[in-house]
């Protein structure tokens, strides 16, 4: 006798009732090669519009009413798509692609309007690209315009002098996300695609406070220099930290070494928060870009020592006698705690 499908052990628990269900995804092949097509559609209409409209759209307002006009036509072929029995791939691809094009003709119509020391117009960018974020039921859009909303947002606290709440704040963001989508499972996807945008940022956010070239000023600091001391930003991140911590009730004591690492290195607050929602929540994405982020802010911060190659080896060989014997004290723990 040959072994029940685990349909027909179902059927026989009187779990379930009629023919098994049939997967009716299509192959990757096919998806890949129908967002491939979706592309090229929506190159091809970009390229129609600008041969067309290549003298109109070159002042400023012109190109800002194109840009206005392609977002809300992506915005309309997105909502109908969403309303639809099944999403397509290319439908899908080709409202990818007209959300950025509208981005880009939007930015071109700014370029002469834009006041780079006006807070008000980076705060009203940061709204503007979270309203789309939230009107979009596209997770690639979603996350792309949460990305450059933090991005932004860090840009109108520099002109302020605020900088370095950036990181914080983003950071808090990025929590309240994931943490919402845990309460909310059926809008999982758009709080996920929020989150790693957020999180997609901090890469970036941290690599904004350095100069770029040797002996150069930071990005933000160009827009305006720090009121606020440097010691408050790893500060603010600890304490962001052990908050979350708390709140999804995790066991302090082995939380606290990430903690007074957050306090003393600043940005390694960011990575050790996205590591820990990434195994609460299950996200090997969020794991990943845990890692980066940690390997990220750890490399600059070693850069920046002003200490000699030998002081930093001797720091970098103590870092992992302490690592490795934490690792053996929480196992020796768990060990007691199972017996």
């Amino acid at each position: 006798m040959s072994e029940l499908t685990p349909w027909q052990r179902l059927q026989a628990a009187q779990l379930v009732e009629g023919d098994a269900p049939r997967d009716e995804q299509p192959h990757w092949s096919s998806r890949f090669l129908l967002g491939v097509v979706g592309w090229l559609a929506a190159l091809f209409l970009l390229f129609f519009l600008f041969m067309a409209l290549e003298s109109w759209i070159q002042e400023a307002n012109h190109a800002l009413a194109t840009g206005a006009v392609l977002m809300v036509a992506a915005l309309g072929l997105n909502r109908s798509a969403s309303r639809g029995p099944q999403a397509s791939d290319l439908r899908d691809q080709f409202v990818l692609a007209l959300a950025l094009a509208a981005d880009a003709w939007l930015l071109y119509g700014l370029l002469d309007r834009l006041d780079l020391d006006s807070a008000p117009l980076w705060f009203g960018l940061t709204l503007l690209a979270l309203a789309i974020a939230a009107l979009f039921e596209h997770w690639l859009v979603r996350l792309f315009h949460s990305f450059a909303a933090a991005i932004l947002l860090a840009l109108g606290l520099a002109c302020l002098g605020l900088q370095l709440l950036a990181l914080p704040l983003v950071m808090a963001a990025l929590a309240a996300c994931w943490l919402q989508a845990e309460r909310d499972p059926r809008r999982h996807q758009l709080y996920e695609s929020l989150t790693l945008g957020l999180a997609l940022s901090l890469l970036v956010l941290g690599r904004l406070h350095h100069p770029l070239w040797e002996g150069g000023a930071s990005v933000l600091d160009e827009l305006g220099g720090s009121r606020l001391p440097l010691w408050l930003n790893p500060l603010l991140c600890a304490a962001l930290l052990l908050g979350v911590m708390v709140r999804l009730k995790l066991p302090l004591l082995c939380a606290l070494p990430l903690v007074l690492i957050s306090a003393i290195i600043p940005g390694m607050g960011a990575g050790a928060l996205v590591l820990v929602l990434g195994f609460y929540g299950g996200s090997l994405g969020l794991m990943t870009l845990a890692g980066l982020l940690l390997l990220g802010f750890g490399s600059l911060y070693y850069y920046d020592l002003g200490l000699s190659l030998m002081t930093k080896s001797w720091l970098l060989l103590g870092s992992g006698a302490l690592l490795l014997g934490a690792r053996q004290w929480l196992k020796l723990l768990g060990a007691r705690k199972t017996s």
